[in-house]
């Protein structure tokens, strides 16, 4: 509910103060901005729910989107799989990465929907046969209210990769 408000007054004030001005009438700047604030939340907040929902998820959730898991590799390994991981995701492009700091770095494409999103990962050496990995995944522009799920996605991606989910046939053997 309240990234719908978020969405609704950003969008309905700057609207109905430029109607304001433009019409040099400020009842008619209102009532546009109103008007186009409650539809502009509306076809986002719909969009947004079926992106969500196609992606295994209900409701809305933040656009920053962390995951925190640990894999059985040693650390050079892991790091290694973390690139691979991230540049999994079409679109991306490593921007930095430093093995000895455990640290990569990439952005996604600009697409019809977002203006990219900025993926972080750390690898973290816990033993000889263990590593943690920290995924981050952002929108690129820091003002952004909805993403559609796009960073809740880049995550699920690079953990998957990761670690693949098992099958129920492979479970049951």
């Amino acid at each position: 509910m309240k990234k719908l408000l978020q969405m609704f007054f950003f969008t309905s004030i700057p609207f109905g103060v430029i109607m304001g001005l433009m019409f040099q009438e400020l009842e008619i700047g209102v009532m546009a901005g109103l008007f186009f604030g409650l539809g502009m939340t509306i076809i986002v907040g719909v969009i947004n729910k079926i992106s969500m929902k196609s992606i295994g998820e209900s409701g809305t959730s933040s656009v920053k989107q962390e995951k925190e898991m640990e894999l059985t590799l040693p650390y050079n390994s892991a790091f290694e799989l973390c690139k691979k991981a991230v540049l999994s995701i079409n679109g991306t492009k490593i921007t930095y990465e430093n093995e000895q700091e455990g640290m990569i770095r990439a952005k996604t494409a600009v697409n019809a929907l977002t203006w990219g999103d900025k993926i972080s990962v750390f690898v973290e050496k816990v033993d000889e046969e263990r590593s943690k990995v920290h995924i981050q995944s952002k929108p690129a522009v820091a003002t952004t209210v909805v993403d559609y799920g796009k960073n809740l996605k880049n995550v699920k991606v690079i953990a998957n990769y990761l670690v693949p989910p098992r099958s129920l046939s492979k479970e049951h053997e």
